[in-house]
């Protein structure tokens, strides 16, 4: 793995592709997790698998834990400046700024245009329920 320093912190990261294909930046340091649904970590498995867990130290005082194996940190966690790292979801007016407002009025149906509507509906749902026979 190529070793990468986060533009907004300058912490070590590196970038694990997720299962659906989408880069994620980690910390470098692997750790050793235990696989819990109600974990308060997410981590990152080298598979690109994304998983709740707890993170645990095996060198720690007590009963030694079960550890389910190792995995990275999501950066996002840990980066003090995390909130400037999320890219916010464009708005319509940044998309397509030069589109007019909506001026038309809205149109009025007719009886017999709701009829069509209503016999094209059928004929599609009737088409849908033959494929899903097989």
């Amino acid at each position: 793995m190529e070793i990468k320093t986060c533009k907004f912190c300058g912490a070590p990261i590196v970038w694990l592709k997720t299962q659906n294909g989408r880069p994620m930046p980690c910390n470098t340091e692997a750790v050793k997790y235990q696989e819990n649904y109600k974990g308060k970590d997410v981590i990152v498995l080298s598979d690109g698998k994304v998983i709740k867990a707890t993170v645990v130290n095996p060198n720690g005082g007590g009963l030694a834990p079960i550890v389910d194996g190792e995995g990275y940190i999501s950066h996002f966690a840990t980066c003090t400046h995390a909130d400037e790292a999320r890219t916010p979801r464009p708005t319509i007016e940044a998309v397509a700024p030069n589109i007019p407002p909506a001026t038309q009025t809205p149109r009025e149906y007719t009886q017999e245009d709701i009829f069509s509507l209503a016999d094209a509906y059928e004929a599609q749902e009737a088409a849908s329920r033959e494929r899903r026979k097989w």
